[in-house]
């Protein structure tokens, strides 16, 4: 499989790279709390950039802007820059591609929770 990431973003990106998410007996959330089901370990959170999925294997359920969506292979998730998002229901294990965009706001990396990073500031507009 080869999956070609191309654009124009500034000089301090996210990050981008490969993750696996499954159903697990014992489902944890060690991110911002959620009123939904869950069977994943995958955490709640947010980032100063926006951030892609490409899913290219399984299928599940995503949590972004306060929605659920039914997920599967060949989907593309979109997440805005300071949106919740989540991936608490699979099916079938999922495997995908990641990639965020240019770092803004207060420019941290990796994944935010309000509880530890303070509040999400999402950027409606661009939604």
């Amino acid at each position: 499989m080869i999956i070609r990431l191309c654009g124009s973003w500034g000089e301090v990106t996210g990050g981008s790279g490969f993750f696996e998410t499954a159903a697990t007996t014992e489902p944890g959330n060690h991110g911002d709390p959620a009123d939904y089901l869950r069977n994943t370990d995958f955490d709640r959170h947010y980032h100063d950039c926006d951030e892609y999925y490409i899913i290219y294997e399984g299928n599940g359920v995503v949590v972004t802007e306060g929605k659920h969506y039914d997920i599967t292979s060949s989907d593309c998730v979109a997440i805005g820059k300071g949106h919740h998002h989540d991936l608490p229901i699979v099916q079938d294990t999922i495997k995908a591609v990641y990639f965020e965009t240019t770092i803004q706001g207060l420019g941290r990396s990796g994944h935010l929770w309000n509880h530890t990073h303070g509040p999400a500031e999402p950027d409606w507009e661009r939604v």
